[in-house]
């Protein structure tokens, strides 16, 4: 199979189901290849206050007292990482998000859930008029729902966003909730080349607690669009 019909295939995966695991996927590849053969890769640098951030990021654990505070080691630690939209605090966050494992751990688990999975629930909890706040001084206001090439698309993040209004107020409680934990799906990137791609638009992620010997773990991120 030639290597375009293969991207192919994970094109048309990534469409019809919203994210693609693939194991020990082009070990031969760098990220950066196999991402600008899916997509157009998202130049984090070009964007206002990111010009020192790389298009490819090294992500691994860390205690929170060793992290940054604005980053989400900084406030989590070790703990689990609540379900998200990456970049939820962009004006339209990158479509998609590719992650690849240097040096996994089976015992760590990333938590994907679909959208579609809990949309009659967010529905049911005033979702259409959630508007929330990014943080600091240069806050702006950004619905949960937003449209971009004719999609509707979604947002979320516990950390960046805080609620404005009392339909966001209930979903920012229900995202926390166990039952919505629960519901995500556990995918491990435990080989070298273990690659997940996920639609950051309909599609909230998240990690599950690390314990102190699995600090070694190592992922490459990137978005594209």
């Amino acid at each position: 199979m030639s290597m375009s019909s293969v991207h192919l295939d994970v094109k048309q995966e990534l469409s019809e189901k919203g994210f693609v695991f693939i194991p020990r996927w082009k070990l031969e590849l760098s990220i950066n290849e196999l991402a600008s053969n899916v997509g157009k890769v998202v130049k984090i640098s070009d964007y206002l206050n990111h010009s020192m951030i790389p298009d490819v990021q090294k992500v691994t654990p860390k205690e929170r007292e060793s992290s940054i505070k604005s980053h989400y080691s900084g406030e989590f630690g070790l703990n689990a990482f609540p379900l998200h939209t990456d970049l939820a605090h962009w004006g339209k966050p990158p479509k998609y998000i590719m992650m690849r494992c240097i040096n996994g751990n089976e015992r760590v688990a990333t938590k994907v859930l679909p959208l579609n999975i809990i949309w009659e629930i967010l529905q049911d909890h005033g979702l259409r008029r959630a508007v929330v706040k990014t943080r600091g001084r240069r806050c702006c206001l950004l619905p949960l729902l937003f449209n971009t090439n004719e999609e509707q698309c979604i947002r979320w993040d516990s950390h960046f966003l805080e609620p404005v209004n009392e339909s966001a107020s209930v979903i920012r409680d229900l995202m926390l909730s166990k039952k919505v934990w629960d519901l995500a799906i556990d995918i491990k990137l435990k080989n070298f080349g273990d690659t997940l791609i996920l639609n950051n638009h309909s599609h909230f992620h998240g990690r599950s607690k690390v314990s102190s010997d699995c600090v070694d773990r190592e992922l490459e991120r990137i978005y594209f669009n």
